[in-house]
């Protein structure tokens, strides 16, 4: 069985925390008979709480770290120091070289082992509490703050206790040893437990020549004087402690394996009574604080979210007490707030899976049902709304910073996150079981081509192709269908688009990050709330033309604007891209003809065709495939017309070769031995592109 720890601290300095830690380690040994380690992180000179017991050349945590992946338990036992009442005494380090050295992570880890070695682990913060010893407080089941009857030590215990909580200790786990108990205190005990807001768990009496006498003889005053009424009253807290641990439904105490900030694998309570907890505090929180308005005041004004947020925490944390004391885990109190506050002023639940850097795309399909793309792979989460109130909460949230709206007269809608992520919305009565929503993530470094060889996506000598066709100006068209990584692959093309050059970017929701200084990025905007003021891609294109821009790249043509862009690429504006959805590359160029009819301009099929021919000089197919891992499985060259239908050449191919037993698709890209004719004029101007890509098969 593991043992127990307590932390004893001062709210000050000079309260007495070493003292009552000697005297309690001392004291537990004596009491209850069992093995007792005394754990000295509290003083600035190294090996001071050594001197309260007369020994020297202490073994040092520092001196054991080096062994902390090697040492068990019962080793552990034999190789620190015992003083001659029967505990072990441990300090943090015996020189200031050794305490430098020593990091959170290594003093938590020995801590750990220190409670599987012994039956109890007393750990003497003095008044040094810190970023570097809060860790080591995830091992106690009971944190006893050391406070004296005078001012500056009931002010600074006020305050320790809410730096606890802000890292949130809960305040059944704390309690009070009042030192220097006396009959002509400033502050009565009932002052001083109102003051601080914890019960006091001893009273101390004070006696300076019995404390003076101890300290001289480096002697315990419990073994030294048991009789006298400091040492009983001492003995008395000491039956206090072992009943307050034995008694303790759930200790501060974390998972061995965690460090701090990591959450606890799985909460202690049920997930009803969670998700209860969370739904009552979350209530008590809306009627203290109203998120509508603060949601308007940060759309205004984002540099009032870091107040807002500390504002809200602050509630969360008392909230918390006062809804649930009987929860002292640390961990789980701190994944709770943090839960609580994503509800309140985030996305909520999908908080977690948004920082996910595996996860590419979030998918809501109601309260209970959120998806996650991992590595191309869609797959169910656990994670969940508390109602579907809260989630429409969360998507008004995302929409309103953008001027747009979402209700029962315009259900549905676009938006982007601060991040740049995509967001698409809808909501009843539309959406038949609720409002679904769908985020595609935003890279905040966006992949090069580099990243999407070693992806598997294309090969490197179709790399050097895709090069090659930007440099030349060609007219690019990216076809594929959705997420298959067409808007990826087209910011990574256009990186290839020369400096000097002017590009203007347009698109629905703005995806695009072109390294080119020399960019202009345009966004179409959705009707407002009277039905008015609507901007759309159509409008964009025919207004960069007036731009004067060298290249038009557009994220996606979905409508009429399929004819503005074919005319911008006959027109001067040779190098354009854009994407479509399509299946195969003739099948996007038949697509390209069906948007242009929907311009509402009467031309001919055959006008329609004729432009396309001319204008789109090569297209790109991408495929997400069944492993869910993406591939550019055509590459093909368009030259004009062959009666009524397209002539297209194939460059490059995927040919699929098998599926492995780990559902793997197999495969190689290989090329058809055709060279494109833009070939020769690139090295008419000294561009040289090796013919023995287009040759010569390649794996």
């Amino acid at each position: 069985m593991s043992g127990r720890a307590v932390s004893v601290l001062s709210v000050k300095g000079g309260c007495g925390a070493s003292l009552v830690a000697v005297n309690l380690a001392v004291s537990l040994r004596r009491e209850t008979q069992g093995s007792v380690a005394l754990v000295d992180l509290g003083h600035p000179i190294p090996g001071t709480l050594s001197l309260y017991l007369g020994l020297q050349d202490t073994r040092a945590i520092a001196d054991v770290v080096p062994l902390l992946d090697k040492l068990q338990p019962a080793i552990l036992r034999g190789y620190l120091t015992t003083h001659s009442s029967g505990i072990t005494v441990v300090p943090a380090a015996n020189d200031s070289l050794q305490e430098k050295a020593l990091s959170p992570e290594n003093l938590d880890r020995f801590v750990e082992l220190l409670t599987r070695a012994y039956d109890y682990v007393v750990i003497d913060l003095a008044s040094t509490l810190s970023e570097h010893t809060v860790p080591v407080l995830d091992q106690s089941s009971r944190l006893y703050l050391v406070v004296t009857p005078d001012v500056g030590a009931v002010t600074q215990g006020h305050r320790m206790v809410e730096y606890l909580q802000s890292y949130h200790f809960s305040r059944d786990a704390m309690r009070l040893v009042l030192n220097r108990f006396g009959n002509n205190m400033r502050f009565p005990p009932e002052t001083i437990e109102e003051s601080i807001g914890l019960p006091i768990a001893l009273y101390l009496p004070t006696d300076v020549d019995l404390v003076e006498q101890s300290i001289s003889d480096a002697e315990p005053f419990v073994a030294s004087s048991p009789r006298h009424p400091v040492s009983k009253a001492l003995d008395a807290f000491t039956q206090v402690v072992v009943s307050d641990l034995d008694g303790a439904a759930t200790a501060v105490k974390g998972r061995p394996s965690r460090t701090r900030g990591d959450a606890p694998d799985a909460p202690s309570k049920s997930n009803k009574d969670h998700r209860d907890l969370k739904i009552r505090i979350h209530r008590r929180l809306i009627d203290e604080i109203d998120f509508k308005k603060a949601d308007l005041e940060l759309a205004q004004d984002p540099s009032k979210k870091s107040k807002l947020r500390s504002k809200t925490e602050v509630k969360i944390v008392s909230l918390l007490d006062e809804e649930a004391k009987d929860l002292t885990d640390r961990m789980e109190r701190k994944r709770l707030v943090r839960e609580i506050l994503d509800e309140a002023l985030g996305l909520g639940p999908l908080e977690g899976l948004l920082r996910d850097p595996d996860v590419s795309e979030v998918m809501v399909n109601g309260i209970d049902h959120i998806y996650a793309e991992r590595k191309g792979k869609v797959v169910l989460t656990e994670s969940s709304f508390l109602t579907e109130d809260q989630l429409r909460a969360i998507i008004e949230r995302i929409v309103t910073p953008l001027g747009r709206r979402i209700d029962e007269k315009s259900p549905m809608v676009d938006a982007r996150l601060e991040d740049g992520s995509r967001v698409n919305a809808i909501i009843r009565p539309l959406a038949i079981d609720g409002p679904s929503l769908t985020i595609r993530k935003f890279a905040e470094t966006p992949f090069a081509i580099a990243d999407l060889i070693g992806f598997g996506t294309f090969s490197p000598q179709m790399a050097q192709f895709f090069e090659a066709a930007v440099v030349a100006r060609q007219n690019i068209l990216i076809s594929g269908g959705t997420g298959s990584g067409k808007t990826t692959l087209l910011n990574v093309l256009s990186s290839y688009i020369p400096g000097d050059e002017r590009v203007v970017t347009i698109e629905d929701s703005a995806e695009l990050n072109l390294p080119q200084e020399h960019v202009v990025r345009l966004e179409s905007r959705p009707a407002n709330i009277e039905g008015e003021g609507a901007i759309t891609i159509r409008d964009l294109v025919r207004n960069a033309l007036r731009m004067r821009p060298d290249r038009i790249v557009v994220g996606e043509c979905r409508a009429g604007e399929a004819l503005d862009m074919l005319q911008a690429m006959n027109t001067g504006h040779d190098g354009s891209l854009t994407t479509v959805h399509a299946n195969t590359p003739k099948d996007a160029l038949s697509r390209l003809e069906t948007m242009s009819l929907m311009s509402g301009l009467d031309l001919p099929s055959r006008a329609i065709r004729e432009q396309i021919g001319s204008a789109v000089d090569i297209v790109i197919q991408q495929a997400r495939l069944t492993d869910g891992s993406r591939r550019v499985t055509h590459i093909a060259e368009v030259s004009g017309q062959e009666g009524d239908a397209f002539a297209i050449r194939e460059i490059f191919l995927f040919k699929q070769t098998g599926v492995g037993a780990d559902g793997k698709v197999s495969g190689q890209f290989v090329p058809s031995g055709v060279v494109p004719k833009f070939v020769d004029g690139l090295q008419r101007r000294g561009v040289k592109v090796p013919r023995e890509i287009f040759l010569h098969q390649t794996a």
